[in-house]
């Protein structure tokens, strides 16, 4: 019995679970624009027949949602009501299948009446129901709103040259849609288009199959410029690349099954192309440099000259090469970039580099040094601006070699060829250098008898010794010195000479030179041209017009009842010049000739009764198009004489620049305020700028208190700095686009004020003619404080007799500056005693005058400076006349423009008490002494002490 339960159970629970059959349709709802095909599948799945499925499609429209309406079936020809019949019969609405139990209905062309609720019906082939027999979708018919457009223009291009065309597309569908554009190429032996490449609905760029290579190396790009606007650039054209540029635009949207469907598709031709090959003429590059040599602390400028074609609309980077070694780099943005063996004369301002015109490059090297003698030659490479700014780097060519030599003002000789001295002795060895006027230096090198050459020690400009590094105890126990007694004799002192000493020695002079400043004037010119719309009657009225550059202006010739046959005239006489030209001529028979080129203009004419309109159309107006305009009708009937003027109307145009919308700022901030001898670093940005090619003129000037504003550097919209002349100190650089930044190296207290960034703002019109528009300033002020301070409080120093004593004079951290000169004055005053004495002077040229010191004391003193911010007194074998107060006095030298030394300021310092200590044994060797003799004597060797 239970067995038979149980298959009971099991029969029952198999027809329970018998699968039910299901008809599957599009997820509603659907969006699908007027005019656009539209695709239903219909799917049953579980069906319980072996026979093929049949399928009815009806329709429930939004206007009247209770009627079915029969639209197609696969099993009765006379299904469709007579709204689709003829559709069916025509082949627009028809259904695919593609099984048994799945089909499509297709319908080619949407009207708007097909809004509405569309149902599958599946009739049923068995006896019984199980599940469902239909299913439905909404199908909501949209207008068609997507819109590309583009001006059609015809190109003609060189091989190797650039491209670049826009194309407009925008929709008003109220669904959220995306879009997609593909540019395509036709070439003109090729009847295919082929796809340049895609920008897709998920912004993604998808290059053509022929054009992949070149997407990859950054020769085609395509962005999304704003809302509507799409810019395919291409660079280095190929003659392959001509014939119909077009773009194809689409509108899409996504349905509730996830998948995307195209709700429309619109294509406009932008452009005929024409690539002509490049001919023979091959790019040329030269290096230019002064002849027969310079001298130094004269200017060596070296001048790089690009032949190339068409060398205005190129980008090119130029490299100097002296010996083979990079020396200076300039991109094609006009950013400079100075190696590492320079970069310390860079930021002194010795060397600049500018780009003086499109083909000529210079490197400008003041003062020339010995050092900069060799071979120079520049080093140019092509470069192709790519998508999004970005260059990419082409071939490079090597100008010819060049030699510059570099001779030295300075000639240095030594008095004795040959010097005898003994072990232990003082050696002293003169060296004399005639041409040394003010800062020299001077460097002692010994090489020994076994060939090796090491630094002794030197002395700089400012009268710092600093030690080699095999002598540096030597220089601090005051056995090695550098002096300069006079203003062209050196001497090297080696006390305590030992055996190791004997070999060679070279003195070698270096005198730094800084070239003197010129200011140079930038001067700003602006055009203001005019042009607007206007009617020219044949009434001999005349009128002003006015309008922004780029507009487009209709000027209008009406011609009262023309019954005769007449010809119309449009004359053009350019602003400021007497001649006139003629433009246009329509003859009666509806023959047009041109006299000027097409580019900017159109002709329209508008037939009426009573009157004809010649219509003169200026696309783009600019600058050139500016002046007055003249409308000319002759009556060809009159015969045996020059046809007459029956309409005479001038009407004079002038053309505004656009309004700026240029806006700048100075920074990082309104008030610097920097110390004396730190690098200073100013920045002007363009915050934002009236055109996305604007181009940018920038001028930095400074204004000191009391002073008119002088120009300290200045950069034009080609970024062709302005020649340095005085300004030399200043460097400006282009970091950036948008950043424009001026480097003062090094502040002096000279160099505080307000200094003004200047930007003037350059568009290119319709004829590619540049032009600037006015300028905007910004200011900041730089405040450079000195820090000239010596430290003030006082010391006691404790030594005995006959040891060495030092003093030191020590400036503030970080008041000494390297662009000062110092002189230092040392005092002493005995002990109780009020008066001082003047022990040396070491002047701001690093001559030591110790007039004023007895021949004793002079044999035991040293005076020195061991560092920038140090001098030193150093007091050998000590007695107890030495005891009392040291004290020192500083005074700062700046030279000027014209190397005139200019006095400061001084500072003194706090006093040094040196005492003597009496040893020890003396004084017990006293005081037994006193003991054996009594008290008389004991009196008088008191006194006698």
């Amino acid at each position: 019995v239970s067995s038979k339960l149980v298959l009971f159970v099991i029969f029952l629970l198999l027809n329970t679970c018998q699968c039910q059959q299901e008809v599957q349709i599009n997820e509603p709802p659907l969006f699908r624009a007027q005019g656009s095909p539209l695709t239903i599948s219909c799917t049953v799945i579980n069906s319980r027949s072996s026979h093929e499925q049949q399928f009815d499609f009806v329709i429930y429209k939004k206007s009247a949602p209770e009627r079915m309406v029969n639209i197609i079936s696969t099993g009765d020809p006379s299904f469709p009501y007579a709204d689709y019949s003829k559709r069916v019969r025509n082949g627009d609405i028809e259904v695919e299948r593609l099984s048994s139990f799945s089909v499509l209905l297709h319908m080619k062309e949407l009207l708007k009446e097909d809004d509405g609720d569309f149902e599958c019906q599946t009739p049923n082939q068995l006896g019984t129901y199980l599940g469902s027999y239909s299913a439905k979708t909404t199908v909501n018919v949209i207008a068609d709103t997507l819109s590309v457009s583009s001006t059609a223009t015809d190109v003609t291009k060189t091989e190797g040259e650039s491209l670049v065309f826009e194309c407009q597309m925008s929709t008003q569908t109220f669904q959220h849609t995306h879009l997609s554009l593909t540019w395509y190429l036709q070439g003109e032996s090729d009847s295919q288009v082929q796809p340049i490449i895609s920008l897709d609905k998920d912004l993604t760029v998808r290059p053509g199959k022929a054009f992949e290579s070149r997407y990859t190396s950054g020769f085609i790009s395509v962005d999304k410029v704003d809302e509507t606007t799409y810019k395919l650039e291409i660079s280095k054209l190929q003659v392959t690349d001509q014939g119909k540029i077009s773009c194809e635009g689409s509108e899409w949207i996504q349905d509730p099954d996830r998948s995307w469907y195209r709700l429309g598709q619109k294509n406009v031709t932008v452009s005929s192309v024409q690539v002509q090959p490049l001919s023979e003429y091959r790019d040329f590059v030269q290096v230019e440099s002064p002849n027969g040599g310079v001298r130094e602390g004269e200017v060596l400028q070296l001048k790089c000259t690009v032949e190339a074609q068409k060398i205005q609309e190129r980008y090119f980077s130029v490299a100097w090469l002296k010996d083979g070694r990079e020396v200076a780099h300039m991109d094609p943005r006009g950013v400079v970039s100075i190696s590492q063996e320079y970069e310390a004369r860079d930021r002194e301002g010795e060397m600049k580099v500018w780009k003086s015109s499109n083909r000529d490059y210079v490197l400008f090297i003041k003062p020339v040094r010995v050092m900069d003698t060799g071979e120079y030659q520049c080093r140019v490479w092509k470069e192709e601006k790519g998508a999004g700014g970005v260059f990419t780097q082409g071939r490079s060519q090597d100008s010819s070699v060049e030699r510059v030599a570099v001779t030295s003002n300075l000639v240095v000789t030594v008095p004795s060829a040959a010097v005898s001295v003994t072990q232990g002795s003082l050696l002293q060895l003169a060296c004399q250098v005639s041409g040394a006027k003010g800062q020299v230096s001077v460097a002692w090198q010994h090489r020994s008898d076994k060939g090796t050459t090491v630094d002794v020690i030197n002395l700089s400009r400012s009268g710092v010794m600093e030690p080699g590094a095999q002598y540096r105890q030597r220089v601090q126990a005051g056995n090695v010195r550098a002096l300069r007694p006079t203003a062209s004799n050196f001497t090297l002192e080696i006390a305590n000479v030992l055996l190791t000493d004997s070999g060679v020695y070279r003195c070698s002079c270096h005198k730094p030179l800084k070239a003197s400043a010129v200011w140079c004037d930038f001067t700003e010119r602006f055009s203001r041209l005019m042009f607007s719309d206007s009617i020219i009657s044949a009434s001999l009225k005349s009128r002003n017009v006015r309008v922004t550059e780029n507009d487009t202006v209709e000027l209008i010739c009406t011609v009262k009842r023309p019954e005769a046959p007449l010809s119309v005239t449009w004359k053009f006489q350019p602003t400021g010049t007497p001649s006139q030209a003629d433009i246009v001529l329509l003859t009666h028979n509806g023959d047009i000739t041109w006299f000027k080129e097409l580019r900017n203009y159109q002709l329209r004419v508008q037939a009426q009764a009573e009157e004809t309109r010649v219509v003169l159309r200026i696309m783009r107006a600019s600058a050139s198009e500016a002046g007055a305009y003249q409308c000319v009708v002759d009556n060809l009937k009159i015969v045996n004489r020059k046809p007459r003027a029956v309409a005479l109307c001038l009407i004079y145009t002038a053309c505004t620049s656009r309004e700026s919308s240029l806006s700048i700022a100075t920074g990082p901030q309104p008030l610097l305020e920097h110390d004396a001898n730190s690098d200073v670093r100013m920045e002007c940005r363009i915050l934002k700028a009236t055109s996305n090619s604007s181009r940018f003129a920038v001028t930095w000037q400074l204004q000191r208190p009391g002073e008119k504003n002088q120009t300290v550097v200045s950069m034009d919209h080609d970024s062709v700095l302005s020649d340095p002349g005085e300004a030399e100190r200043y460097s400006l650089r282009r970091h950036d686009a948008q950043l424009f930044e001026l480097l003062v190296p090094r502040v002096e207290t000279r160099d505080s004020g307000q200094y003004h960034c200047l930007v003037e703002e350059w568009l290119q019109n319709s004829h590619g003619v540049w032009y600037s528009l006015p300028a905007k300033s910004d200011a900041l002020e730089l405040v450079v404080r000195s820090k000239r301070r010596l430290t003030k409080y006082n010391l006691e120093v404790s030594t005995a007799e006959n040891e060495q004593v030092n003093v030191n004079c020590t400036m503030e951290a970080g008041s000494a500056l390297p662009s000062s000169h110092y002189s230092v004055t040392w005092f002493f005053a005995k002990v109780n005693a009020s008066a001082k004495e003047t022990l040396g002077k070491v002047g701001h040229d690093g001559v030591l005058d110790t007039s004023g010191l007895a021949p004793e004391l002079l044999e035991r003193i040293r005076f020195y400076r061991p560092a920038i911010d140090t001098f030193s007194l150093t007091i050998q074998r000590v007695c107890v006349e030495d005891g009392g107060e040291y004290s020192c006095e500083v005074a700062e030298y700046q030279t000027d423009r014209d190397g005139n030394v200019m006095y400061i300021g001084s500072s003194k310092s706090g006093i040094t008490n040196l005492l003597l200590q009496v040893l020890l044994i003396s004084l017990l060797s006293c005081m037994v002494f006193c003991c054996l003799l009594g008290d008389g004597l004991h009196v008088a060797n008191t006194q006698a002490l």
